[in-house]
């Protein structure tokens, strides 16, 4: 299946003003998401608050939004909590579980805020050893680095499935299995693989994952989701028991019970009409292809990666290999810090491109379905120039 990828840009006028490299941080919203995002909003202008006004129209509309997001990751709507993103998630997973000094989780050594800080945070609170797995060899060397880390104190191995820096797309489906085999529960982050490819959720054998709307999904920032497997709904505790995630609440009994599944864990507020616009993106990306959005990712990473080989200077961080990243490129130039190559790249050639905030100095090239070639080679040219300059 082809990409109509002139028709496909047309929805992101956004591009009409700079060359967007930046969608793993927040994506651009795609004119038809965008749209019913804002006709939810003037449905509120217009009619009110409709879950109060309306309930026998909303409730059910709720209700569907969350059932079509639960099919397009194929799991049961049980197993799915309104969050408000990936770190809402982890926390109500890290929360659940019971920490005492000496326990262990397991995380790589190229995590972000929003695994790194709850796991440093486990140490601070209550002695836990952190242990990192660094990213060297290929998947079975991933596999093995994690359970020679297993041990009898281990609690939880927490992991990007796609690193956020470096974007190493990591062996999970593996890496989950042996953590049950071994009783370790798992935990991953999706944010940069959701929405790239046609995913069973399921089949990638965690126990929890956490979900966002607003990265390779096209919906507007920020709404999220906790996926809790069925047969380990019971091996976390409950630690906000907030509105919404009460079957029943008697209110002059003083008693009340949780629901089933996943929603237990949920508590809001939230904009709903985000929610509603992150289903409404599902189907546009069902519509444009999850095989055909997935083949022109990696078309057009191999293309950017394999002109970074022809560069003098330049070291490309991200496996080379498909099977072992997804949409994220990330490199460094001799000569050159990160902060100052966006800078210049901005200023000198309208590119928005992120640098890498810590570790390797370089920066991360997002690769959206949406770029042109013709963008590719720009990006490749103005590194070749500024390779040259510092040569």
């Amino acid at each position: 299946m082809q990409i109509a990828i002139e028709r496909i840009r047309r929805d992101f006028p956004a591009l009409s003003r700079y060359t967007w490299f930046q969608n793993g941080g927040v994506s651009l919203t795609p004119a038809p998401v965008a749209a019913e995002h804002a006709k939810r909003m003037e449905e509120i202008l217009e009619r009110g608050p409709l879950h109060i006004v309306y309930p026998e129209e909303e409730y059910p509309r709720r209700q569907e939004t969350m059932e079509q997001l639960a099919r397009f990751f194929a799991v049961d709507r049980e197993e799915l909590a309104l969050m408000r993103g990936v770190s809402e998630g982890i926390q109500t997973v890290v929360r659940g579980l019971e920490w005492e000094e000496g326990d262990e989780i397991v995380i790589s050594a190229d995590e972000e805020a929003a695994v790194l800080l709850p796991a440093l945070h486990l140490r601070d609170l209550y002695g836990v050893q952190v242990l990192k797995v660094p990213l060297c060899g290929g998947a079975e060397a991933l596999v093995e680095a994690v359970e020679s880390r297993l041990g009898a104190r281990t609690k939880l191995v927490a992991l990007s499935h796609v690193t956020t820096d470096l974007g190493f797309r990591l062996p999970v489906t593996e890496i989950c299995r042996v953590a049950r085999e071994r009783g370790v529960y798992s935990f991953l982050d999706l944010a940069h693989s959701a929405g790239l490819y046609p995913m069973e959720l399921r089949s990638l054998e965690c126990d929890f994952a956490g979900l966002l709307s607003y990265k390779w999904m096209y919906a507007p920032y920020a709404a999220g989701l906790l996926y809790v497997r069925r047969d380990s709904l019971d091996a976390i505790g409950v630690r906000y028991a907030g509105g919404r995630a009460e079957e029943w609440l008697d209110f002059e009994g003083d008693a009340f019970a949780l629901r089933d599944g996943a929603e237990r864990f949920q508590y809001g507020p939230w904009s709903w009409p985000l929610v509603h616009a992150w289903a409404f993106a599902v189907g546009y990306l069902e519509e444009v292809g999850l095989e055909a959005i997935w083949e022109r990712t990696v078309s057009l990473a191999g293309r950017l990666k394999d002109g970074l080989t022809q560069i003098p200077g330049a070291e490309l961080y991200t496996p080379r290999a498909p099977e072992h990243s997804a949409a994220l490129v990330s490199f460094g130039i001799a000569g050159w810090k990160g902060e100052e190559l966006s800078r210049v790249l901005r200023e000198e050639w309208n590119l928005v491109i992120k640098a890498l905030p810590h570790g390797r100095e370089g920066l991360r090239a997002s690769i959206a379905f949406f770029l042109v070639e013709e963008e590719i080679d720009l990006l490749l040219a103005a590194l070749g120039s500024l390779a040259e300059q510092r040569s």
